[in-house]
């Protein structure tokens, strides 16, 4: 996992970057791609028509600094989040002259494109329009197409995206758009009228939720077999697509610290069951084991063959990292498309590392990935059985809960074999409700609920953050 000092080199790259653009420019020149923790450093350049820099985290201002090289330190901690941030320059008069924005902690940006133009425009000379694109790394950007009305008044190719514009020559003009072109034919458009009052941006957001089925009857669902209820109120389903129409990408999260030495032999044998029994022809299964840190075994595979020759290489060593490393392997999820799921073994022993379950807990609700703890301690189970270690077996819950799963506490590999088959069946139980909300870009947990109209027995996050 990157180290969260955010980076002892950020300075020096900083003061050696070049102005890349022309008097307007504003530009984050470092944007992180893994996850961020601790404090985050962002270094911002700005054109000689900038008088000041603002600095907005998730819509609301964080900062103001002056000078053509500045750099805003944001304290994040290790509560990890999603971030949206943005670098607004401004000139003498407060107008805005150049911006720049990314995201940290968000694996999967949704692609979308901002733009920014005058409130009002003036009656001579020219105005100038930024546009800001985010989109995921695996969709390159080809250029940004500017609009004043329906007229196509230019092309930017590269970043900052800004163009100007003579107003006089478009008198009955009331808006303007911006339209990012990406590969594959994909459009983000936006569009911004002069003369509005200042308001709050509100973005639609399309969520996807993982619900599963649990119990006796398996009957199909359809989305008029349930009811949504979003921040207390209901909310329409859009769609609720059955687990045989979405490939499924797993990770199975293997604790290899030694006190897994004993009975290795069976937790192979009771891995390679489970990675026969879930996958089909669109889905892929990685294996990763742990200690201190994470060792990639597969990359997400079909291949049960390379599966099997993986979970052969298993060594047990050193101390367990638990959390560290359930919080890596879900932000490597969440760039996976359709279901996923994280199944971890470990003796639920968390010895070092960066995070406290805290932590994790609360980077779950981010994820939207559904976490499967099975925890192989003998001493556990058998205190349970007297009404002791019930502290223990909160924690493990409320982790499984959160995300939308079901946790195990077992004494002995002999029950492996019967946890996984339970798991199985309920990933082959597993929809994905579809459903669009709205949000500003603030860091707010919407509760959420979905009843059964049958009294199914249902699998849920109890939340999300849009």
């Amino acid at each position: 996992m990157p180290s969260p000092a955010l980076r002892t080199l950020t300075l020096l790259i900083f003061l050696a970057a070049p102005l890349m653009a022309g008097e307007h420019s504003v530009q984050i020149t470092e944007k992180p791609r893994g996850l961020v923790w601790g404090t985050l450093a962002v270094p911002v350049i700005a054109g000689e028509s900038v008088d000041r820099v603002e600095l907005r985290v998730n819509g609301v201002p964080f900062a103001t600094a002056s000078g053509r090289n500045v750099t805003f330190n944001v304290g994040i901690g290790k509560y990890v989040r999603r971030l949206r941030v943005r670098a607004v320059g401004m000139d003498a008069d407060g107008r805005v002259v150049g911006q720049d924005e990314m995201t940290v902690n968000d694996p999967q940006p949704p692609f979308r494109v901002r733009l920014d133009v005058p409130s009002a425009l003036p009656a001579e000379g020219s105005v100038t329009m930024f546009a800001s694109v985010l989109a995921p790394r695996n969709i390159p950007i080809l250029g940004v197409d500017f609009f004043v009305g329906e007229s196509l008044i230019g092309t930017d190719l590269k970043e900052p995206y800004s163009i100007s514009f003579d107003p006089a020559e478009y008198p009955d003009a009331r808006y303007a758009r911006a339209v990012a072109r990406a590969r594959g034919s994909l459009e983000a458009n936006a569009v911004a009228f002069w003369g509005d009052v200042v308001h709050e941006d509100i973005e639609v957001v399309v969520k996807h939720i993982p619900l599963s089925v649990f119990g006796k009857d398996s009957a199909p669902l359809t989305k008029d077999d349930v009811t949504l209820i979003d921040s207390g109120e209901e909310r329409p389903i859009d769609a609720l697509v059955p687990a045989q129409d979405q490939p499924l990408n797993v990770i199975m999260l293997i604790d290899t610290s030694e006190s897994m030495l004993t009975e290795l032999p069976v937790i192979q044998q009771a891995a390679r069951e489970f990675a026969r029994s879930i996958i089909r022809k669109n889905d892929r299964i990685a294996v990763v084991a742990f200690h201190q840190r994470v060792f990639w075994l597969t990359g997400f595979t079909s291949d049960l063959a390379l599966v099997d020759k993986a979970i052969g290489k298993l060594e047990p060593r050193g101390q367990t990292h638990l959390y560290d490393a359930v919080i890596e392997m879900l932000y490597e999820l969440q760039k996976m498309p359709g279901r996923k799921a994280l199944v971890v073994l470990s003796d639920g022993m968390n010895f070092g590392g960066e995070f406290e379950l805290d932590h994790l807990v609360h980077y779950a609700r981010y994820s939207g990935v559904p976490i499967y703890p099975i925890v192989k301690n003998r001493w556990l189970s058998r205190f349970m059985r007297f009404g002791l270690g019930m502290l223990e077996a909160k924690r493990f819950a409320e982790i499984a809960r959160e995300s939308g799963a079901s946790y195990f506490i077992i004494g002995g590999p002999s029950e492996l074999p019967q946890v996984y088959r339970s798991i199985a069946a309920e990933l082959q139980q597993q929809y994905i409700l579809v459903f669009r909300t709205e949000s500003t870009g603030a860091d707010i947990w919407h509760p959420l609920a979905v009843e059964s109209r049958r009294k199914l027995n249902l699998r849920v996050p109890r939340g999300y953050f849009p």
